[in-house]
């Protein structure tokens, strides 16, 4: 029973309830790759520092350089692109 009243309720939602919903989740995730770019430089100060006081090997301090330096771009430019998608999408 449960099973066929969730199909019914999203068959029944508005189609355009579900792209606005589509376009909410493409800028909330260009907007955390953003705060991944602003964070980044702060966030490499402080693993030098934790470097330089031997609390963290170099080797834990590079690992977490390179995921900033990778997944900041690599967000960003998925909410981008689907950001772009859902405004088409809307258009059309």
């Amino acid at each position: 029973m449960l099973k066929t009243g969730a199909i019914r309720i999203l068959a029944e939602a508005r189609p355009l309830l579900l792209d606005e919903l589509g376009v909410g989740a493409a800028v909330l995730l260009t907007m955390g790759g953003v705060a991944l770019h602003m964070y980044r430089s702060r966030h490499r100060m402080s693993v030098e520092e934790r470097v330089k006081d031997s609390k963290m090997t170099e080797t834990e301090a590079r690992r977490q350089i390179r995921f900033y330096e990778r997944c900041a771009p690599a967000v960003t430019a998925l909410g981008v692109a689907l950001l772009a998608l859902a405004i088409l999408d809307l258009a059309t």
